[in-house]
């Protein structure tokens, strides 16, 4: 009977009990930012929220919608004004909430290089004025060490599965899927032998493995 494999997270966010394989790394960049007219900020990553901290801390007096757990903590931790949640875990979802809620107002996106969710369009069609501003990306890394397998593997994001697979294969490895977009990924790449949680989220990826049964 296999038991207790170990878990890895393929990023660098400490979770207790859980192994860090980054393979991918987060640059913050530098873009001229202005807040004049903006009504809301709109992140749907807490590297964003990182990212935009780093440059300036203008963006605490401005009212922030965001996406997902580690977004709104972010910006609470951070200072900043949180003053809507999504209801969905995906930007296009995200979008077409906001765009719902708000009318003839102006949105400041603060975001990374590369981004699934088409979002702009869906504001295109609204009242609403959308600026988006690019303030991060995401590359490739190549970690330290290597995963002890077998072993479960998280994908937290579609980079991760990019990446991971330029230096790993994914022999005796379980992977898990934080959710559609990153289990589109790795079908993409013929991985069909994958878990994923009901409800996205790392917290939720880590309940899954340790509460695997294996026969």
């Amino acid at each position: 009977m296999i038991k207790n494999l170990p878990i890895y997270l393929l990023t660098d966010e400490k979770k207790e009990g859980i192994l860090n394989y980054p393979v991918i790394k987060i640059n913050f960049l530098s873009p001229q930012v202005s807040f004049e007219g903006v009504d809301f900020l709109i992140f749907t990553s807490k590297n964003g929220v990182r990212a935009i901290d780093n440059l300036t801390s203008e963006w605490k007096k401005i009212p922030s919608l965001a996406i997902g757990k580690a977004t709104v903590n972010e910006i609470k931790q951070r200072g900043g004004i949180l003053e809507y949640t999504a209801k969905s875990s995906y930007g296009e979802d995200f979008a077409k909430e906001i765009v719902s809620k708000y009318n003839n107002k102006t949105f400041l996106f603060l975001r990374a290089k590369k981004i699934l969710s088409d979002i702009k369009s869906i504001f295109d069609s609204s009242t609403n004025t959308l600026i988006e501003k690019i303030v991060y990306e995401t590359v490739c890394n190549r970690p330290k060490g290597y995963i002890k397998r077998p072993a479960f593997v998280i994908f937290s994001s579609p980079s991760t599965v990019e990446c991971f697979l330029k230096i790993e294969n994914i022999e005796n490895i379980i992977p898990i899927a934080i959710g559609k977009k990153t289990r589109d990924a790795l079908l993409a790449h013929k991985i069909n032998n994958y878990l994923m949680p009901k409800k996205p989220g790392i917290k939720e990826c880590i309940e899954l493995a340790k509460n695997v049964k294996f026969k």
